[in-house]
């Protein structure tokens, strides 16, 4: 047996474990003795498996899901509902977990996103349980929020005389101080003296004074308990506000549940003015009306069908220099790429009735805390047909950290122009970590519209002296 000195093992157990690791890719393996670990080794193997960021065991997204590892946050992905905090797997997908902004009426509110214990209070009609649930501090018998007509606190005596009071016209009114007792009961005050006459027509044409003297009248008025101090958790970000119970009201510039995601438009022209954008699809250019290139050459996947030849129908895309007259002359007819290059091809897809991605693709050692443009340029190729409009959500996602949503925003509807007409989309984000995801999604039902062409997909730096490329 190799004997060592005191001085020589530790520089070995160093040098073993680095030979280790880079073996692994970097990668931690966690090794567990049978003979020195109490309980069922198996468990512990799984617990740590929930905490390698790698998906595994049966994982339905990285580190949770399955039976093994916590549930998913809203967002992951899913096969069941009690794979997701909120316990709901929708497409797939862990819905978020119910919140004061959902506009869904859940917890215990009583219209949606107000009242209850959770909630803010709920502005006038709004249904209501209490007095607690309302703004107004009114909840009336109909379980509406809003002020009610006051009913006078006095008694009236009639006398049979007939003669016409002069000193008070009926269109008066009078009114009577009150005030809120310790006990919590409405009380007016009594000066136990008449302190009006009132003269009412009758249906013969005579008169009727009304005496109307003060009365005391104790009203049961519910008190409100002033709501617990509502917490966050996990706290809100980027200056977010906590409303209520874990429901945060974020900035202009965020969203989610914690206002973890971006939501920022395009960068200003100065800032990203003569730089070299570090992505650039044109999707090349040629003398053939359809291309043969596939996504793949261009680093992108797409869940539409391409077309190599007419007809582009829906669910489908192709790769052409000219818009086709495919549909009856619907389309802007032998229109041209955004450059204007009769050879150039753009990215034209007729959208499918279910929401799809048009583009999925990948971007590596982006600098960390910089903010990047990720634009497009889109063109509603339909004519004046009064069609659904096309529109398309812009997401940047990051795969080492459980694919998470980084930064969100939607194109809104790409208008119908008399010619084809090109404008420009997108996002701004800053970049957590070296590589994103960068997806174009489908924000529209399709048939009957929702045609579109695109064309000049770019990540670009903003307000940065360097490059933005920041290799590992």
């Amino acid at each position: 047996m190799l004997a060592m000195s005191s001085y020589t093992w530790p520089f070995w157990l160093t040098f073993c474990c680095w030979y280790c690791v880079a073996l692994t890719g970097g990668k931690i393996s966690f090794l567990v003795d049978p003979s020195s670990s109490g309980g069922d080794v198996s468990s512990k193997l799984k617990v740590l498996l929930c905490m390698d960021e790698m998906k595994n065991q049966d994982e339905t997204d990285i580190d949770c899901g399955g039976i093994s590892c916590p549930k998913c946050e809203g967002m992951r992905s899913c096969k069941v509902n009690c794979d997701c905090i909120s316990g709901i797997c929708k497409d797939n997908m862990c819905a978020p977990s119910a919140s004061c902004q959902d506009k869904v009426r859940n917890q215990d509110e009583t219209d949606i996103d107000c009242g209850g214990s959770k909630c803010q209070k709920c502005e006038d009609s709004k249904i209501c349980k209490d007095n607690c649930d309302c703004a107004s501090g009114i909840c009336t018998s109909n379980k509406i929020c809003g002020a009610t007509t006051s009913t006078t606190a006095a008694t009236t005596s009639t006398t049979a005389a007939t003669t016409t009071t002069t000193a008070y016209n009926g269109a008066n009114a009078y009114t009577w101080g009150f005030q809120i007792q310790k006990n919590g009961n409405l009380a007016f005050n009594d000066t136990g003296g008449q302190v009006g006459v009132i003269g009412v027509n009758n249906n013969d044409g005579s008169k009727t004074n009304q005496y109307v003297y003060n009365k005391t009248v104790a009203v049961n008025v519910k008190k409100c308990t002033s709501k617990p101090k509502v917490t966050c958790v996990p706290e809100c970000k980027n200056n977010g506000t906590c409303v209520s119970q874990n429901n945060c009201s974020c900035p202009s510039d965020y969203t989610g549940p914690t206002c973890e995601i971006q939501s920022i438009g395009l960068c200003r022209d100065n800032e990203i003015l003569d730089k070299k954008p570090i992505l650039l699809v044109t999707f090349g250019n040629g003398l053939s009306k359809y291309s043969q290139v596939t996504p793949d050459r261009f680093n992108f996947t797409t869940t539409y069908k391409q077309q190599f030849q007419p007809t582009t129908y829906d669910g489908s895309f192709s790769f052409i220099n000219r818009v086709p007259n495919d549909f009856n002359n619907d389309w802007h007819t032998d229109a041209t790429d955004h450059t204007g290059d009769p050879g150039g091809y753009m990215f034209l897809i007729n959208a499918d009735e279910q929401p799809g991605q048009f583009y999925n693709g990948a971007v590596n050692n982006l600098c960390i805390g910089l903010r990047y443009e990720f634009s497009v340029y889109l063109a509603n190729i339909m004519k004046l047909t009064g069609r659904i409009k096309p529109s398309v959500r812009f997401e940047v996602r990051s795969p080492s950290l459980g694919n998470r949503l980084l930064a969100q925003l939607s194109s809104g509807d790409v208008p119908e122009d008399t010619t084809l007409t090109w404008r420009k989309y997108g996002l701004s984000f800053i970049a957590p970590s070296s590589t994103v995801v960068l997806l174009m999604i489908s924000d529209a039902p399709g048939g009957g519209g929702n045609d579109l062409a695109i064309d000049d997909i770019a990540l670009t730096v903003c307000s940065h002296k360097g490059s933005g490329f920041c290799p590992s």
